[in-house]
Formats: structure tokens, sequence, C-alpha cells
């Protein structure tokens, strides 16, 4: 009798290709959609936007990729979700430079 291999974290950081922002706004929508039921299920804990510059007032964000938290069992069902993700589908994350991190959390606090 085999078992699942225990959940991890894992911490994911998924660099833009350059100039891939306009790419990117135009599918965010579907991507966030996308997320959802895996958000819902737990397996991803949190994302946001990597940026260039702290956001000034006034001005779009300057973003240049995502960061990521996985609950996950494997490397492996990461990439699964992230190759299966719209922004890999529509070529705004550099895959030559993306990196996935087993990761354990101190703390997490909310927003």
């Amino acid at each position: 009798m085999s078992t699942a291999p225990a959940k991890q974290e894992w911490l994911v950081v998924l660099p833009d290709n350059k100039g891939a922002l306009e790419q990117r706004m135009k599918v965010r929508p579907d991507h966030l959609s996308a997320l959802k039921p895996t958000i819902e299920s737990g397996f991803w804990t949190f994302g946001g936007a990597l940026l260039d510059e702290t956001p000034k007032e006034g001005e779009g964000l300057k973003i240049n990729g995502s960061v990521m938290l996985a609950y996950g069992a494997t490397r492996e069902e990461v990439l699964q979700a992230l190759e299966a993700d719209v922004y890999s589908k529509e070529q705004v994350w550099d895959w030559s430079k993306v990196q996935i991190f087993p990761f354990k959390s101190a703390f997490r606090n909310a927003l």
C-alpha cells in the first residue's frame, strides 16, 4: 500500500518575459478566474505581482513578474499547475528564469 507524499509549501518566483506587461494585463482576468478553484482548495495560498518599484499615486503598477505560494505534494505538481496557467500559455512568464523552492512559513498575516 502506497501513501501520498506529504504536502508542503513551495515558493514560486516567476519573472515576466521582457515587454510582456500588455499581454499580462490582457489575460489577467482569465488568469485570476482560472485560479479560483485552486485557491479555494488551498493549493495556492498567496500570490501577487512583482514590481520594479514602489507604486506611485496616479501611476500604473510597473509589474515584472509573479510570486506565488503553493501547498502541494511535489515540485512536479506545482510545475503542472503553472504550465496550465494562462500566463504560461500566453508567454507572460519567462520560463528560463522561473524558480521553485521548498518553503516553510514561519508566520502569515492577512492584509
